[in-house]
Formats: C-alpha cells, structure tokens, sequence
C-alpha cells in the first residue's frame, strides 16, 4: 500500500512539474486573446480549415435541402505577425479558397468551381495590461480587410435563366470593397494552462453588385492545457453573429428567390476540441488539430451550414 502512495505521489510531482514548465499556446480559432509577440519577433502561421455544406437550415431547424446543394470549401490562410514594439504588434493575413458545389434549380443543374486568392486582411494589435504585473493580459485590436480577392468568376455550368449573371458573392475570392475591424482579446495564464477570449466587429459597407454581407460580431472563448511538455490540449467555443444580408443586383429575381448560394446571417455556435504537439517542447514550432462541431444556431433565411469543420494549424517562431 505504501508502495502504491509513492508512485502515486511521485506521479503527481512529476506531472505537477511538467505542467508548471510546459508552454501552451492560444487555441487553433481564438485570435490569440490578448497576446503579442515581444519586440522584433515574427510568427508564421499556416491554418487549412475543410467543410461541407449539403445541409440546409431555417430558424433554429435544419429543413430538406431543396435544391440537394453538395458544397464543398477549402480554405488555406497564411498569417506573418511582427512584433513591432513590446507592446504594439502588426500582422498580414493571405487566402486561398477552393469552393466547388453543384445544386438543382427547378429543372436545370448548375454548378461552380472558384479558385483563387482570397481578399488580404492587415491587423494591429495593442497591449493595455501586461501579464507580468497585472496577472492578465488584454490587448485593442484593429484592421482592415482589403479588396484583393477576385469578384468575377461566373457559373461553371449556368441555369438558362442566368448565363449573364454573375456567380453569387458568397461563392467568389473577394467582395469588391473594403471592410473595417476592431475587436479586444483577453489572456490568462494557470499552471499548465491558459484562458484566451477574443471578440471582434466587422463593418460591411455594400459590396460589389450592391451585394450586402452584413455586419459581424465574433466571439471566441477557449481553454487550453498541458498534458505533458510536448502534448496541449484545448476545447474552444466559437461563435458569431452577422445582420440580415441583401443579394443585390448580382442575381435576378428568379435566380435569387431559387439560389441556395448564399452568406451566412443570424446567429451560430461551435465547439471545438483540439490538440497541439510541440516537438521542442517550446512554442519554436508547434501542430495543431483540430475538429468543430456545430453546437447551436438561429439563421435569419433558408441558407446553407456546415455541421463540422476539420482544422490543422502550423506555427513556426523566428
């Protein structure tokens, strides 16, 4: 019995040790909280998040998919953060989407296949509270997402009815026009683990075609921890919440009363466990994967979701 106690003891100091010496990172989706990079540091993120969207909701409840929508979307992002000061950094995201779907509209099959990059955001990031003498770290985010992405990719294979139209903005690289963030993120470091919150506004003026996305409100919170000095795991809540959206004048009234192309707008929540695996035992490089499972919704029209979304992260310090 006593030998059971010691090796019990023992394993609890040993795992007590490593996760009061093990370094975890922000989640794979929580925008790091409230964390910067100290002075002249660069990050290099790579992040590929894969759905599909052959669902169809309304309200609160999943409805028959009408127009039997089989879409597909991959979304690559390259993320370059500089820690300009101590207490200001600067950060360049890139895409590259990959979106194919196929859908019956009355009698015709149509289908679409957009490839390209994406539009470019540019992010600062600004510490109010520091970790060392406050016990919490929170930061001022703000930025702007430039129109770079392309908005002129049509049909690959077009109802009669819309052989002249442009393929809906939900389904194109870019918007057309430029749209404008500001958001706050808050960390907080226990032994062998952290807590990272972050929120962010989106405004949308209208976009290319007099199409309306809508205004975004973000929020992420999620927990992460260490289980040995190489193996972190985490479970992250995301959500967000966008206005009503307008179609515009990029479809007809026959095609935009039929089109099941559409951006997202309501409310709608996802649970995201993960894991992360630091070779080096040190945040120098780090993997991530993770899953997100849709948790709840309330959508604003008859639209597309994806139920779950398949995520890997790679990160490399300079």
């Amino acid at each position: 019995m006593k030998r059971i106690q010691i090796i019990a003891l023992s394993l609890g100091f040993i795992f007590g040790y490593i996760n009061l010496n093990a370094d975890t990172i922000p989640g794979i989706n929580s925008k790091g909280g409230g964390m910067l990079l100290p002075k002249g540091k660069i990050k290099m993120v790579y992040k590929t998040i894969y759905f599909e969207r052959n669902n169809m909701f309304d309200g609160s409840s999943e409805v028959p998919n009408k127009q039997q929508l089989d879409a597909r979307a991959n979304i690559n992002l390259l993320v370059l953060s500089y820690g300009i000061f101590d207490d200001f950094n600067v950060a360049l995201a890139l895409f590259h989407k990959d979106i194919e779907a196929t859908a019956k509209l009355g009698q015709n099959n149509v289908a679409i296949d957009n490839s390209g990059i994406g539009d470019i955001i540019v992010m600062g990031r600004y510490k109010l509270t520091d970790m060392k003498e406050d016990g919490y770290q929170t930061a001022f985010k703000f930025g702007v997402k430039l129109p770079t992405g392309s908005t002129d990719d049509g049909f690959k294979k077009a109802p009669p009815f819309a052989l002249n139209v442009n393929t809906p903005m939900p389904t194109q690289m870019g918007t057309g026009k430029a749209e404008y963030k500001l958001g706050a993120g808050v960390s907080k470091l226990f032994d062998g683990g952290r807590l990272d919150v972050s929120t962010m506004f989106t405004y949308r003026p209208k976009a290319e075609y007099d199409y309306d996305f809508g205004n975004e409100l973000s929020y992420d919170i999620g927990y992460m921890h260490a289980l040995t000095d190489k193996f972190n795991v985490g479970l992250e809540y995301n959500g967000k919440y966008n206005s009503k959206t307008d179609m515009g004048d990029d479809t007809n009234p026959i095609l935009r009363q039929m089109l099941p192309f559409k951006a997202f707008s309501g409310t709608v929540g996802y649970l995201t466990p993960q894991i992360q695996f630091l070779p080096f035992g040190k945040p120098k490089i780090h993997l991530d994967v993770g899953m997100s499972f849709l948790l709840h919704k309330n959508v604003k029209e008859y639209q597309p979701l994806e139920k779950k979304r398949l995520i890997a992260r790679f990160g490399y310090l300079f």
